[in-house]
């Protein structure tokens, strides 16, 4: 395997953990079990846990931009995370 698709597929890794973790938070903050200070705190690590996985994103989109690897690169290991980093450079652009 080359360096640059090992690469990726250590992003994709970490890009796996941080959506189920974002979506796990979502599901928690919705449960209409909580107090009003679970839901704020709940509300809190969301936002948190979205700014992580925006700022992740973004890295690897900055990396295609640069040329570091390409799209096609990254889309041949996860087609999910390729298209999530095109919407991230058309929003750039």
């Amino acid at each position: 395997m080359d360096p640059k698709t090992n690469i990726i597929i250590q992003l994709r890794e970490i890009w796996l953990k941080l959506k189920k973790d974002k979506v796990e938070i979502t599901k928690k903050l919705e449960s209409p079990n909580l107090s009003d200070d679970k839901k704020e705190d709940f509300r809190q690590v969301a936002e948190g846990a979205k700014k992580v996985y925006d700022a992740h994103l973004n890295n690897i989109a900055m990396n295609v931009k640069n040329n570091f690897y390409t799209w096609k690169e990254v889309e041949k290991v996860d087609p999910d995370l390729a298209s999530e980093i095109e919407k991230v450079l058309q929003e750039k652009e």
